[in-house]
């Protein structure tokens, strides 16, 4: 008898184990990793970014234009130059007498990772409105919805804003889930947010300054997915609040690139907010669309070109 209780109970512990240590390779893993196959070339590579910044974690230098040569083993899979503001922000042409000021908040994708400055989404915008718009890029490779809430809060994008916004689009992306939560390697001084009983996002520092929790200990991330999704959207429903706060009446619009989860358009939608899909904003959405999958994701100009058409739909 005792040998069958002994038997089961190692039975159980195994069980137990196996099942962590599945949780643990599931769910360890930093988001957005890259093949070994793609590496980078030109002067961004030479320091793009200032890190330990208080309220956002990272953010890119002011005043810099940077080339930027994507290799795929040997094959250029782009070759662009960024230039930034003294304000840290993707250059945009500027617009007198618009008649609209859009507010575009996100990461690489609003950016405009791997295209130049006029192949933007934000440039295609003044462009193709033939300055009825004038627009303030203000997202950064790397970032997630808690640098959206957490530059609002600081007043960082306010200080830069020399229009008054009609409108604002944040571009979601599905690694920003991730991010939020603080998964991403490169952002390990990111604004750190939990969700209050109240379903909304509280500053409680920055992701360096807080211990692990029980669950990291074991392997496992810090949040489940459905945590993960709950704050990402709370984050974005709490900076909309604080946009029509800061700017009443302005219309704010939330583009979801695609593999964002069902779960996250729900919660979005159940907050209220406007969400387009990307195949809403571009119907005949292929993979001819980005730069080079299934190594780089990245949109290509054609992409943003209808990005920017869309955007033009809106509000008319």
């Amino acid at each position: 008898m005792k040998s069958w209780v002994l038997a089961g109970a190692i039975s159980l512990v195994a069980a137990v184990v196996a099942a962590l240590a599945f949780g643990a390779w599931k769910n360890s893993d930093f988001v957005d990793g890259q093949s070994d196959r793609l590496r980078m070339e030109g002067t961004f590579v030479n320091g793009f970014y200032d890190q330990g910044i208080e309220d956002v974690g990272f953010i890119a230098q002011p005043d810099k234009h940077v080339t930027a040569r994507r290799l795929l083993d040997s094959r250029v899979i782009y070759d662009a130059s960024y230039t930034t503001g003294p304000d840290r922000f993707r250059v945009v042409p500027k617009v007198e007498g618009a008649l609209r000021c859009l507010l575009q908040f996100g990461d690489s994708f609003t950016f405009g990772e791997g295209v130049d400055d006029d192949e933007t989404s934000a440039a295609q915008i003044v462009a193709r409105s033939r300055g009825e718009v004038e627009v303030k890029s203000l997202g950064i490779g790397g970032w997630g919805p808690h640098q959206f809430l957490a530059g609002l809060q600081s007043g960082r994008f306010q200080r830069v804003i020399n229009c008054k916004p009609t409108d604002a689009v944040y571009l979601f992306i599905p690694a920003h889930t991730a991010r939020a939560a603080g998964r991403g390697k490169w952002d390990r001084f990111g604004p750190l947010f939990v969700v209050d009983d109240n379903g909304r996002p509280v500053r409680e520092g920055n992701f360096n300054t807080v211990g692990r929790s029980w669950r990291e200990l074991i392997g496992f991330n810090r949040l489940t997915e459905e945590e993960e999704e709950e704050l990402a959207a709370a984050l974005i429903a709490e900076a909309s609040r604080e946009l029509e706060r800061l700017y009443p009446g302005i219309r704010f619009h939330v583009f979801t690139w695609d593999g964002t989860t069902a779960g996250v358009i729900a919660r979005l939608t159940a907050q209220g907010l406007r969400v387009h899909t990307i195949r809403q904003i571009i119907p005949d959405y292929s993979d001819a669309y980005l730069i080079a999958p299934p190594y780089e994701y990245h949109p290509t100009p054609a992409a943003y070109e209808r990005v920017a058409e869309y955007f033009l739909t809106l509000g008319r």
